[in-house]
């Protein structure tokens, strides 16, 4: 059994064609979430209040499921009529740092119009300094471990920046951050190594150029390994993830291309100094004439990772150590979709949550904790992209989601937002009753 937290939100979509069943509602994506540092969650979300006016909303929740900043939570601001995004991350002391951006449709032969703001509120939910700029587009937000953040933007026309914004709301790097010569959409890629510094990884996908790279950029926005980064593999490949190694190095996850367009799954471990570790062509994790793609990766917490990705098989998973040995014997599936979230369980192993509603968890054995059938958390099927995960500080997940809606043409529907809390043992935490958080 099991409470669901809701957060309600009146969306209105005009759609230029519609399936004979509704259709699906495009992209409607999940509250923004981080923990608390004391079990409970900080969300960010928005609410329709009109068709063209979005306002949004940051609310915390107690370890218990109480809701600790009034019905709605605190307004910190609205944007226009484009899908609404918004991500959270830990300030370290109770509140949180928070973004919310928009994007409208793209028009034919004009500049695509986005919009992005950053705040941060502290545990008792009071504002402490806002950050916005209209022509950009926020790619991604990870804390900077001293109260801040580091964002990646990207403005129309040009390659991404990393911009960052310290606890005071100050910007160290600049109004327009420091450029690390990555296309824009790989700069959801990164993961903070410590020290106030991030790991940055994309690829070029150009015929004879085609290659993997990363970038180290330390905590006063110097870049560590060159202008043109460490070269992780040469030759075609996509969607690089990367995970800290613990020591100011990454574990980079990619798929590399065959001739056939099929793709493998290979890791590859560059040091704090940007020196190629596992070889030319890096570790196989899943080499096989199925196409193996949608490569996820989080550390082990021992200078080794957690590696999942889709096969014929559905979702899998195997760990790679930190001299690049598979310990598990087996890959490990863990269900028949295709696509799912992850997390670190801060204990060596790793969560994994489908779009079916059921969450597992992993140690780093490559054990199944919460049994072969996870825990099931929603009995509703979760509209993507509408899912994120976080860890709860205290050994289990927090999980924000988007319900699965439908809707037709010029018809205004109710999306829901939904949290909830499983804690280490398995066991669903926030109770049995569904709570609106915007009535």
């Amino acid at each position: 059994m099991w409470r669901k937290i809701v957060i309600s939100a009146l969306i209105g979509v005009t759609l230029l064609s519609a399936s004979c069943n509704g259709g699906m509602a495009p992209g409607i994506p999940p509250p923004g979430i981080t923990g608390d540092n004391s079990g409970g969650a900080i969300v960010t979300y928005a609410v329709y209040e009109t068709l063209t006016k979005q306002d949004y909303y940051v609310q915390r929740i107690s370890p218990a499921g109480d809701f600790l900043w009034g019905g709605r939570g605190v307004l910190i601001g609205s944007t226009g009529n484009g899908i609404p995004w918004s991500e959270a991350v830990s300030d370290g002391s109770g509140g949180a740092i928070v973004s919310w951006w928009e994007c409208l449709p793209e028009v034919p032969g004009e500049p695509t119009s986005c919009q992005s703001y950053v705040a941060r509120i502290d545990a008792e939910g009071d504002v402490q300094w806002q950050w916005g700029r209209e022509g950009v587009k926020i790619e991604s937000m990870i804390a900077d471990g001293a109260g801040g953040v580091i964002i990646g933007v990207w403005v129309a026309d040009t390659k991404g920046s990393l911009v960052k914004i310290d606890a005071e709301g100050n910007l160290p790097w600049g109004e327009d951050g420091v450029s690390v010569g990555l296309v824009p959409e790989y700069l959801n890629q990164m993961v903070s190594y410590g020290s106030g510094g991030v790991i940055v990884v994309g690829y070029t996908f150009q015929g004879d150029s085609d290659a993997v790279y990363a970038q180290r950029v330390d905590s006063q926005g110097n870049m560590l390994w060159g202008s043109d980064g460490a070269q992780v593999f040469v030759g075609p490949a996509e969607s690089p993830r990367v995970a800290s190694d613990g020591s100011g190095g990454g574990i980079i996850v990619f798929e590399q291309v065959t001739p056939s367009t099929d793709s493998d799954i290979y890791v590859q471990k560059v040091d704090a100094e940007g020196d190629i570790l596992w070889g030319p062509d890096g570790v196989p994790i899943c080499v096989g004439p199925s196409h193996q793609y949608s490569p996820q990766i989080v550390a082990d917490g021992a200078g080794g990772a957690i590696v999942f990705w889709v096969d014929e098989r559905g979702v899998c998973a195997q760990r790679v150590d930190a001299d690049g040995h598979k310990p598990w014997n087996e890959d490990v599936l863990l269900c028949d979709s295709t696509y799912v979230r992850i997390a670190s369980d801060g204990s060596g192993g790793a969560f994994c949550v489908s779009y079916d509603g059921v969450a597992k968890r992993l140690d780093a054995t490559g054990t199944e904790l919460w049994g072969s059938d996870g825990i099931t958390f929603t009995p509703e099927a979760i509209h993507e992209p509408g899912l994120a995960l976080v860890p709860d500080d205290c050994g289990g997940l927090l999980i924000s989601w988007a319900e699965d809606v439908k809707w037709r043409h010029y018809e205004i529907s109710n999306v829901s937002y939904y949290v909830q809390r499983i804690d280490a043992e398995g066991n669903v935490v926030w109770g049995d009753e569904e709570i609106l958080l915007n009535p």
